[in-house]
């Protein structure tokens, strides 16, 4: 098998985490997982696992671009699945065998999320719709506070905290929507 970020790259095989086998560029560091093994290590290790205290962060590869990779296992086009979670980037999933393309550092900073055991439900299209979702929300502010200013911005965006968690908000809420006050 051949590296998809490299391509000329042959994968040696490695161990990714206990139990989990996975196919290494030694070149790009990034990791192939098949199907199998995967459906295989999710099973055994689903909730086993958490990270307490500070996420670690790591440095990731620039291997993230524009254009679709193409599956080591069975040369097929993978598709980018954004992780979203405020993780800057997407995995790549090969749409025909199941097997899933791991960046440089990308499987450590998901399990410094603590994404690990939910890595499957990335490619669903609920998670998907979450991040899309996110990302219009986070368009949208952007968008806000170039209008209104960052201090305004930082003023209403306190303001509305103090809304939703005073005992009389509904009254406050209707006093601000009338215009006859």
């Amino acid at each position: 098998m051949n590296c998809p970020v490299c391509q000329t790259r042959t994968l040696a095989t490695h161990s990714l985490d206990q139990d989990l086998a996975s196919w290494r560029c030694d070149s790009c560091q990034g990791q192939w997982i098949n199907s199998f093994q995967f459906s295989k290590w999710i099973e055994q290790h689903r909730f086993g696992h958490r990270v307490e205290g500070p996420v670690q962060t790591f440095e990731l590869a620039s291997n993230e671009t524009k254009s679709a990779k193409v599956c080591p296992e069975c040369s097929r086009i993978m598709t980018k699945f954004k992780v979203g979670n405020s993780l800057p980037f997407s995995l790549d999933r090969c749409g025909n065998c199941g097997g899933i393309w791991f960046d440089k550092n990308e499987w450590e900073m998901l399990q410094g999320s603590n994404l690990r055991d939910e890595i499957h439900l990335i490619f669903s299209a609920a998670w998907q719709h979450r991040v899309r979702h996110e990302e219009q929300v986070r368009h949208l502010e952007e968008l806000f506070k170039e209008r209104v200013g960052e201090a305004d911005f930082a003023e209403i965006k306190r303001i509305r905290e103090w809304l939703k968690k005073h005992p009389h908000r509904q009254e406050l809420y209707g006093y601000l929507n009338n215009p006859e006050f």
